[in-house]
């Protein structure tokens, strides 16, 4: 339990009611006789509710309730000691640090996960009863819309594309949805990134071997040339290449000399 036990107050709507044990938090709960046939029922039920309010709670405040009998019991101390009642400076310094939080050097799962962090603690300080079910769930939407906007907002200049294409849906995505599409974009990404690294790599070696004089690599069974002539490789003379030569395959059983002819090239 921190914020003042503000964790403990958040328990009832994401644990106990849930799981339809709000009425164990009522002291107008009747606890049944031991002989009863539901007591056991009751007895079982009523101390997974006590645990569940014991482990939302730090050690140290734990400590002061873990005699008590019942989990209305531990819940009305508990409400009583620790009032949730003014939670004004703490909800300005969470709206604060939410509205200075951008993603810089994060990766965008860092950046969403430090957001949702501080969103469910604005859930918990900032609890809203709302009698007609159908209010409450269009506020819910409402919340998780500025959410997706502040996710969005707070994003590197590099996601924009994504952004747009996210801002330009109808009906708008929900928030999980939203951080799904742009952490696949940040991978997609990072890997088109990364392939274009090496392609650039691989021409700045080939423009620094260029540069530099050094020999292009001899590539088997394509034909050298110096000069702009065929260059053997075996007989180290012009004019023709080591598929031809004739100190390796002879002369052609075709060949005649040239009239007025010098030495052959072979």
């Amino acid at each position: 339990m921190t914020n003042n036990s503000i964790k403990f107050g958040n328990i009832s709507s994401a644990f106990v009611s849930e799981d339809g044990k709000e009425d164990y938090l009522s002291i107008n709960l009747v606890q049944p006789d031991d002989k009863s046939p539901t007591y056991k029922k009751w007895k079982a039920e009523n101390n997974m509710v006590m645990s569940w309010l014991l482990n939302s709670m730090t050690p140290e405040i734990g400590e002061q309730f873990m005699f008590y009998k019942t989990a209305s019991e531990i819940w009305e101390a508990a409400r009583d000691t620790f009032s949730n009642q003014d939670n004004t400076s703490a909800l300005f310094e969470i709206k604060g640090l939410l509205h200075d939080l951008r993603q810089g050097e994060s990766t965008v799962t860092s950046y969403f996960t430090a957001l949702n962090r501080y969103w469910q603690q604005l859930d918990v300080l900032d609890a809203i009863t709302w009698s007609c079910p159908t209010d409450g769930k269009q506020y819910k939407r409402l919340v998780e819309t500025e959410r997706i906007y502040k996710f969005l907002l707070g994003l590197n200049q590099e996601l924009d594309e994504v952004r747009g294409r996210i801002l330009g849906t109808k009906p708008m995505p929900s928030i999980r949805e939203v951080f799904s599409e742009v952490r696949r974009e940040e991978s997609r990404r990072k890997v088109m990134l990364g392939n274009a690294s090496n392609i650039t790599n691989e021409v700045s070696a080939l423009a620094t071997r260029a540069s530099s004089g050094m020999k292009s690599p001899v590539i088997p069974g394509i034909s050298q040339k110096r000069n702009g002539r065929p260059w053997c490789d075996h007989c180290k003379r012009p004019g023709h290449t080591k598929e031809t030569c004739w100190k390796i395959h002879g002369k052609p059983s075709d060949w005649k000399p040239r009239a007025n002819a010098t030495t052959s090239d072979n």
